[in-house]
């Protein structure tokens, strides 16, 4: 039968044991899930494939190491130890009978960690890239008066402050009107507090002209939170330009990859606004004037134009009046001889009408004259009619119904 062994007597030999097996100190590898500072530092550490945490374990910087190792790292990476960064670190494998097992951290390479970040940050724009996000801001047209802000930052931000001081105290006086959308700016919850806030700015797009995102300086990894693949699509997705203003020159992040345009600071984000303005009111100016002297030479230009076109529309005027009075005196006397001939015409009709009427039957029978029909035709000779035919006198003033009894024949006198 197995000896029976107090909780206390297992775990001093799971010690010995642990001990045994590791005598001297590790590099080991492994994600920051938190971090408390009382005097010493107690972490949580884990190990993460696909975002899926493989292996989960204590570790401590006993305060007297502590106060050497968070200088250093601070100094060379510009961030304290927190949450969400990898670090590669010597430590040596304990096991207290009380506590359990843990790691007790004897010091961290800071270089390491700056080295992941690179990586990761590589990773995500490799995976935007090949889903056609990483350019998509960029490629948005800067609108030509960028007056209507939306600003994502922390309102006791030192960025926003210089920001809006910059965009209220500008030298010529332009009116911006500015909305902030109110996120963290760093720590655990600042992925998820700016990706929200994009959102909201999403939501309000035909409000804005353009967004800003401003914090200010740090360290590369006070920075880290902005290496987001997901904050990288909100920004690709968002159809607005998006000026990015989070760090210095030195630090280039996810987020200034993919934004519209990068600035070292949030004052020179807050003077590429006023000097687009002013461009515009600088082209403005340029046009009206432009517009003034081609108005000016364009009236002088149409004046000479029109003295000339006057000149040569006057003599082309008293030509024209001079050739017209000509065929008009020509017309005239050709009408005169025309009247002429018209009223020869009219008295040479008149005589030929005058021959008319007086051989008009009608007229001649007035004169004592009579016509004679046989058979329905006018009688000319004696030879036209037979004894016995009844004829029919035509005189001025009625007819005569008769019967021929005889004819004679009259000789003609030589």
């Amino acid at each position: 039968m197995s000896e029976i062994l107090s909780l206390y007597e297992l775990n001093m030999l799971v010690r010995e044991v642990v001990e045994a097996a590791f005598p001297q100190t590790l590099l080991v590898t492994a994600e920051i899930a938190s971090c408390d500072v009382k005097n010493h530092c107690y972490m949580t550490l884990v190990d993460k494939q696909d975002d899926v945490v493989r292996a989960e374990m204590r570790a401590v910087i006993w305060a007297g190491r502590y106060k050497v190792i968070a200088p250093v790292f601070e100094k060379a990476t510009g961030a304290k130890l927190v949450k969400g960064i990898k670090i590669l670190f010597q430590a040596t494998v304990t096991f207290h009978e009380r506590y359990g097992l843990k790691l007790t951290i004897n010091n961290i390479d800071p270089s390491y960690t700056v080295g992941e970040m690179a990586v990761k940050r590589k990773e995500i724009l490799e995976r935007l890239a090949l889903e056609e996000l990483i350019h998509r801001n960029k490629e948005i047209e800067f609108p030509i008066v960028p007056q209507r802000i939306g600003i994502i930052s922390s309102s006791t931000a030192a960025g926003y402050e210089d920001l809006m001081n910059h965009l209220t105290n500008n030298a010529y006086g332009y009116v911006f009107t500015a909305k902030l959308y109110e996120a963290v700016m760093q720590g655990d919850r600042s992925e998820a507090s700016v990706v929200d806030a994009l959102d909201r700015c999403m939501e309000d797009a035909r409000l804005l002209d353009v967004v800003v995102i401003v914090r200010g300086g740090g360290g590369q990894i006070d920075l880290h939170c902005f290496d987001s693949y997901a904050i990288g699509k909100a920004i690709a997705l968002l159809p607005l330009p998006v000026i990015a203003g989070i760090g210095h020159q030195r630090d280039v992040t996810v987020v200034d990859e993919v934004a519209n345009m990068r600035v070292k600071t949030p004052t020179a984000a807050a003077d590429v606004l006023v000097t687009k303005v002013k461009d515009f009111e600088d082209r403005i100016n340029s046009l009206s004037h432009g517009m003034v002297y081609g108005v000016r030479r364009l009236t002088d230009a149409t004046g000479d134009a029109l003295a000339s076109l006057s000149g040569r529309l006057e003599i082309a005027t008293g030509n024209e009046l001079a050739e017209n009075y000509h065929m008009l005196s020509t017309f005239s006397k050709g009408l005169k001889y025309s009247l002429k001939l018209i009223q020869s015409e009219k008295q040479h009709l008149k005589s030929k009408e005058s021959n008319i009427n007086h051989l008009d039957p009608r007229n001649v029978l007035k004169r004592g004259y009579s016509i004679t029909y046989a058979n329905g035709k006018a009688v000319k000779t004696v030879s036209d009619i037979e004894k016995g035919n009844n004829i029919r006198t035509v005189l001025h003033e009625g007819e005569l119904l008769s019967t021929v009894e005889s004819k004679r024949k009259s000789r003609r006198k030589t």
